[in-house]
């Protein structure tokens, strides 16, 4: 059923744009379907290729000796002087809290957009495919954070608190948050994960039972950032400038935001290690950053092509040492 046969205003929404925002459209950068087109894609994906993490990951397996559970070049501390001194089995520990770390950060994100997008949906139309697909994707993340919880009682480590004020910005992005706000959100967070749980699917040196997991997280979260994609070029050129603008710097804290979340120091304490010498150390890493920038380098071409690579923006960036 077609937005156009059911009656549903192009942007999935009961009736259509109108006032003074109408007459700002901007040309988009790039053609993107409909709403109800790429939802029925997603729903059709959906469909062929969705999992159950109680049914489809092997929990019972027991964990294989001497194995990382990241890929060692993920860790926060790896190509650093502390690292060169850590026993295999230390690093392959350190790699473990880590594991849980990430993982429990990811329950906080997902469980955050969850909300957003359960709120947002309730300007959907009832009867569209977009709203449906929506729906489908609450469902995928709540699968993906029970996963999640699941991998953490495992792995038996964690969790770990974040910073504070980390956690109040990001309160304050459920609370607040527009839907091109939670679109551009999303997005780049998943972007940068799903760069790093590509490293792990290809390395034999990682328990094959997180393999498992990041291959699940990664097949599902493409239908997911599909949908943010396309619905962010049919927003952002819409919206005036102060607001793109707004959006720009958003992206740019939000990676900070992501790459502290990284370096948790009660994950340290966890692994045996110092605390303070393993903070400064991972603060420090080159590789660790090389790393990241390669996740940036792999969104920031679409950002830029959304206009969300501003001037003001990219002082931002750089200011945090990132390349864009």
């Amino acid at each position: 059923m077609t937005s156009a046969a059911s009656g549903i205003g192009p942007g999935g929404r009961t009736g259509g744009r109108s006032g003074a925002g109408a007459g700002k459209t901007r040309t988009r950068t790039r053609q993107v379907p409909d709403r109800e087109a790429t939802a029925i894609k997603l729903l059709d994906a959906s469909v062929k290729h969705s999992f159950d993490p109680r049914v489809d990951v092997a929990w019972d397996e027991p964990w294989l000796p001497d194995t990382f559970f990241l890929p060692e070049r993920l860790s926060t501390l790896y190509g650093t002087d502390l690292w060169e001194r850590l026993s295999r089995s230390h690093r392959i520990e350190l790699t473990r809290c880590e594991l849980a770390n990430n993982l429990a950060f990811g329950i906080w994100v997902e469980t955050l957009f969850m909300q957003m997008l359960a709120r947002h949906s309730l300007g959907y139309h009832p009867r569209s495919n977009h709203l449906r697909y929506a729906l489908t994707e609450l469902g995928d993340e709540t699968r993906h954070s029970t996963m999640f919880s699941l991998m953490l009682d495992k792995l038996d480590r964690g969790p770990y608190p974040f910073n504070p004020l980390d956690r109040f910005a990001t309160d304050l992005l459920r609370a607040f948050s527009t839907e091109p706000l939670a679109y551009v959100a999303v997005l780049f967070v998943e972007e940068m994960f799903d760069a790093l749980q590509r490293y792990g699917l290809k390395d034999d040196t990682v328990q094959p039972l997180c393999r498992q997991t990041f291959r699940i997280h990664v097949v599902e979260e493409a239908r997911h950032m599909r949908f943010a994609r396309d619905e962010l070029f049919r927003l952002i050129p819409r919206l005036p400038r102060v607001r793109r603008e707004g959006l720009a710097a958003a992206v740019a804290v939000g990676v900070g935001l992501v790459s502290r979340s990284m370096r948790t120091p009660q994950m340290y304490a966890d692994a045996g290690l110092d605390v303070r010498e393993a903070m400064r150390a991972a603060r420090s890493n080159r590789e660790g950053r090389a790393v990241l920038q390669e996740c940036i380098d792999r969104f920031t071409p679409v950002y830029d092509e959304l206009g969300l690579i501003t001037p003001a923006s990219r002082a931002l960036w750089r200011a945090q040492g990132w390349r864009v």
